[in-house]
């Protein structure tokens, strides 16, 4: 007999959750936990962790992470103008429910199950668990490309937005002089000519991984990582106890790229990997060099590609300045449920006429990829 239970923390969950779950992911349960026993979630942080566990009697046989959401920071699917609009129906926006990953605008399933018979029913207690929790709006963001849930969401009339990201596809190079062959004169002249400002300054490049990864490397990062935030006026979404533990216990998935002067650290980038794929996360230096953003963020990471036969390289959402860079566009989908009905059919109307605005854009992207005719 099929049945659904909500759990309030992702600590509170077994290890039966663990295994069923798996690596296979980019994220695991030991993310989630990391995220919550850091407070990065939870607590005050406005992202109050829920998890649905879904049983065959007594055999697991699904799981959704998910968060009631009192604001929309960290999510990179950008919804303040609905809140806005709820408001000015004298109606609340906050809280809602999310699903996906903290701080981290990378496609990936969300919904586990072991049939995708099962994806109908969970989605049905999604929506009828926001009616009952008094929750404005459900939101799944950053779908896996070509997962069947997408077409269960389109067919149940979830509104689809689409948000354009960017990706690097490793095409056999034997190194970065022939990966730079392949592009236009004018995107192979912008590259190198910011190669040539970061030699200005005798830097040089430290890939740490594995156990290299120690305490004093997190450290620098996490100093690093700040120091972007602050520079925008704000504090980081991720408390270093997330990195301290995360970084340790699955350094196997963890690439950090330093850039030294004099054998001293000034600046660092964090990459996740798995199977054939990069995903670049966060970067930040103590000291501002030309150029260092683009070498720590997408050069080392090419380059670590090429040497390691990585297929695909993710450089995350927005930034046209990565087409330039030898990233190509592609689209994100995420879909949303809204409660109330006028609002349902506003913000399905948007969704359609923002995605005919981003496909051409997208179109206008694809014309002036980087790569030689």
């Amino acid at each position: 007999m099929l049945s659904f239970k909500i759990h309030n923390s992702f600590l509170d969950l077994s290890d039966d959750v663990d295994q069923f779950i798996g690596q296979k992911l980019l994220w695991n349960l030991d993310f989630l936990k990391a995220m919550e026993k850091s407070q990065s979630i939870g607590k005050d942080s406005g992202w109050d962790p829920r998890a649905i566990c879904i049983y065959d009697t007594n055999n697991l046989i699904g799981f959704v992470p998910m968060f009631i959401k009192h604001h929309s920071y960290g999510e990179y699917v950008f919804d303040w103008s609905w809140a806005e609009a709820y408001n000015q129906l004298g109606l609340a926006y906050f809280p809602k429910l999310f699903i996906g990953l903290p701080f981290t605008p990378v496609n990936s399933n969300k919904i586990i199950t072991q049939k995708d018979t099962l994806k109908k029913d969970i989605i049905k207690f999604i929506e009828n668990f926001i009616e009952k929790e008094n929750l404005s709006s459900a939101h799944y963001v950053f779908s896996e490309n070509n997962d069947s849930i997408n077409d269960i969401f389109r067919n149940k009339n979830w509104s689809n937005r689409k948000t354009i990201q960017y990706l690097w596809r490793n095409k056999e190079y034997k190194d970065f002089d022939h990966f730079l062959s392949i592009l236009k004169h004018d995107k192979r002249k912008k590259i190198k000519q910011d190669r040539k400002k970061i030699s200005s300054f005798n830097l040089s490049f430290q890939i740490i991984e594995y156990d290299q990864i120690t305490t004093d490397v997190i450290d620098f990062f996490y100093q690093c990582y700040s120091m972007t935030y602050h520079q925008h006026g704000s504090i980081p979404y991720i408390k270093k106890e997330f990195f301290d533990e995360f970084f340790v216990k699955h350094s196997d998935r963890v690439v950090i790229f330093c850039g030294m002067i004099g054998g001293q650290r000034v600046g660092s980038s964090f990459c996740l990997k798995l199977g054939d794929s990069l995903y670049g996360r966060y970067w930040g230096a103590i000291e501002y060099i030309p150029a260092l953003h683009f070498e720590l963020s997408y050069y080392q990471g090419i380059e670590y590609c090429i040497r390691n036969k990585i297929e695909k390289f993710y450089a995350g959402i927005q930034g046209e300045h990565k087409l330039s860079r030898g990233f190509e566009p592609l689209f994100s989908d995420s879909f949303h449920f809204l409660k109330d009905e006028r609002l349902k059919k506003a913000v399905s109307d948007f969704a359609k006429r923002e995605g005919n605005l981003h496909q051409q854009y997208l179109n206008e992207l694809e014309s002036r990829v980087p790569f030689k005719d």
